[in-house]
C-alpha cells in the first residue's frame, strides 16, 4: 500500500505512464564514499563531528582541568632555588681598627680604620621549601565554585547538543521536502514535454493554432526553470545538512528516512496537550546552573574577610671558597633547616572588600529577576509554539487536500484537452493551479515538521 506522498507522485507518473526522469543523462563524477543516514544516525554523527559541539566538549574538559588546578592549590607545593655568584672583584668593607682600640700603646701608630673583606670569590647556594595551605576560606569556596563551573559547562554542552539535534532535524526535513518537490516537478516535466509534442502534431494536422503550441512550449520552459531553481535549492539544503552534521566534502550523504515516516509521527493532540514544566526546560536548567555559579561568587567574595594559615618547611645549603672546588671534600657545605607557620589576617581595606561583597550580593538579586523573566518568557514561547504548531498542522492538512484536488483536476483537464473537449486556456489554468498547490503543499510539510521540532524542544524535560 502506497503512502499519501508516494500516491501523489505515482499519480503524476500515470498521466503518461512514463517512468523516464528529467535530465537522465548526468555528468560522470568521481566516486566518493557514500554514507546512508537516518535522522537518528545523522544526529548521532553530529554529536561527534559538529564543529560547535567539538568546542563545547572541549570547554567541558577545560572546566574539568580547572577543578584539578584549584584542587592542587591546597596540596603540598615544593619549590627549589639555586644560585651561583662569582665575585670578579671581592667587596671590601672599612672596619674600625680593633687592635688599636684594645692596646693603644703598642698600636698607637696604626690606622683608625682598616680595609677588610668578608666575602670569598666563589659562592653557591641551594634551597628547597615545602609549603602547605592549612586553612583558606577562599580556597575552599573557590574549589566549590570551580566545580559549579564544571557543572555549568556540562549543562551548556547538553543544551548545545539539543540545539544541534534540532538543527540537523530541520536540515534533514528541508532536504527531504526539496527532493520530493523535485520528483513531482521532474515527472510533471515529462508530462508537459509529451503535451508539447502532441500539440505540434495536432498543429501539423491543422487541429489547433500555433499559439496553443507556443503556450505549451512556454509552460515547459517555465517548468524547466523552476526545476533548475529547485535543484539549486536542493544543493544548498544538501550542503547545509552536511555542514551541520560535520560531514567532510569528500563524503556523500544519502537519506534513509522519508517524509511519510516523519509525518506519521505527528500527533497534534498528544503534542499540544503535553504538560509544560518550566523548571525542567533545558534553557531554565542552564540558567539555574548559572545562578548557582553567581551565588558561589558571592560566597567567595565574603571569604576575603577570613584569615589564611599556611605552614612551611625549608632546607638550604651554601658553600664559599676562593678556589673553584665545590666538589672537593676539603670545603664544607653549610646546611640550614627551618619550619614555621604563616598567618595572614585581613584587618582594614578601606571598604574595598565590603564593596566587592555588595556587588556580588546585587548580582545574586539580579538572578531572581532573570529567573522570573525566563519563566514568563518560556510560558509565552510554549503558548505561541502550541498555536503555531496547531495552525501549521491545519494548514498542512488543507494543503495536502488541495494538492490532491489540484492533481485530480489537472489530470481530468488534460484528458479532456486531448479529447478536444477542453481548451488550452483551461489546461494552462489547471496547470498553474497544480504547480501552486504543489509548492504550497511542500512548504506546509516543512513548516509542520519544523514547528513540531520547536514545540517538542520547549516541552522536553531534562
Amino acid at each position: 500500500m502506497y503512502s499519501p506522498i508516494n500516491k501523489l507522485f505515482y499519480g503524476v507518473l500515470v498521466l503518461l505512464t512514463c517512468h523516464t526522469p528529467f535530465l537522465a543523462a548526468q555528468n560522470q563524477t568521481k566516486q566518493k564514499p557514500v554514507l546512508q543516514f537516518s535522522l537518528q544516525q545523522a544526529q548521532d554523527f553530529a554529536y561527534e563531528n559538529n564543529y560547535d559541539l567539538k568546542n563545547s566538549a572541549t570547554d567541558v574538559k577545560i572546566a574539568g582541568k580547572m577543578v584539578k588546578q584549584n584542587t592542587a592549590i591546597g596540596l603540598p607545593q615544593i619549590n627549589g632555588t639555586a644560585s651561583y655568584m662569582d665575585y670578579l672583584s671581592v667587596p671590601t668593607m672599612i672596619m674600625p681598627n680593633f687592635l688599636k682600640q684594645m692596646d693603644p700603646t703598642i698600636f698607637k701608630n696604626g690606622p683608625d680604620y682598616v680595609p677588610m673583606s668578608l666575602y670569598l670569590e666563589y659562592n653557591v647556594q641551594g634551597a628547597l621549601q615545602l609549603n602547605q595551605l592549612i586553612y583558606s576560606g577562599q580556597y575552599l569556596v573557590g574549589l566549590q565554585t570551580a566545580k559549579a563551573y564544571l557543572e555549568t559547562a556540562k549543562q551548556k554542552n547538553l543544551k548545545d547538543k539539543v540545539d544541534v539535534r534540532d538543527l540537523v532535524a530541520n536540515a534533514y526535513y528541508q532536504l527531504l521536502v526539496t527532493d520530493e518537490a523535485i520528483k513531482i516537478l521532474d515527472s510533471t516535466y515529462v508530462v508537459v514535454s509529451r503535451l508539447v509534442e502532441e500539440a505540434r502534431k495536432a498543429q501539423a494536422q491543422g487541429l489547433i493554432e500555433d499559439i496553443d503550441v507556443d503556450q505549451a512550449d512556454l509552460n515547459r520552459s517555465n517548468l524547466e526553470a523552476q526545476l533548475t531553481d529547485t535543484k539549486s535549492a536542493r544543493n544548498v539544503a544538501y550542503a547545509s545538512l552536511k555542514f551541520v552534521i560535520g560531514l567532510k566534502d569528500e563524503q556523500e550523504l544519502v537519506l534513509a528516512d522519508n517524509l511519510d515516516f516523519f509525518l506519521a509521527q505527528v500527533d497534534r493532540d498528544a503534542l499540544v496537550g503535553r504538560p509544560f514544566d518550566y523548571q525542567r526546560n533545558i534553557d531554565f536548567t542552564l540558567l539555574k546552573k548559572s545562578d548557582y555559579l553567581t551565588l558561589m561568587q558571592y560566597k567567595l567574595s565574603k571569604t576575603a574577610y577570613q584569615p589564611t594559615l599556611a605552614g612551611f618547611l625549608g632546607i638550604a645549603a651554601n658553600a664559599s671558597m676562593n678556589s673553584w672546588a665545590f666538589f672537593s671534600d676539603q670545603y664544607p657545605w653549610y646546611r640550614t633547616t627551618n619550619w614555621g607557620l604563616s598567618l595572614q589576617i585581613p584587618i582594614w581595606s578601606s571598604g574595598s572588600r565590603k564593596y566587592a561583597v555588595d556587588q556580588a550580593r546585587l548580582n545574586v538579586e539580579k538572578t531572581k529577576v532573570t529567573d522570573e523573566k525566563m519563566r514568563v518568557g518560556l510560558e509565552l514561547q510554549v503558548e505561541t509554539a502550541r498555536k503555531d504548531f496547531s495552525n501549521a498542522y491545519a494548514i498542512y492538512q488543507n494543503q495536502k487536500k488541495g494538492f490532491e484536488i489540484a492533481l485530480k483536476i489537472y489530470t481530468k483537464t488534460m484528458t479532456k484537452y486531448r479529447q478536444g473537449i477542453s481548451s488550452s486556456t483551461d489546461l494552462n489554468q489547471r496547470y498553474s493551479q497544480f504547480l501552486n498547490a504543489n509548492n504550497s503543499y511542500m512548504q506546509s510539510i516543512f513548516v509542520v515538521l519544523s514547528q513540531k521540532t520547536r514545540l517538542t524542544k520547549l516541552l522536553e524535560q531534562f
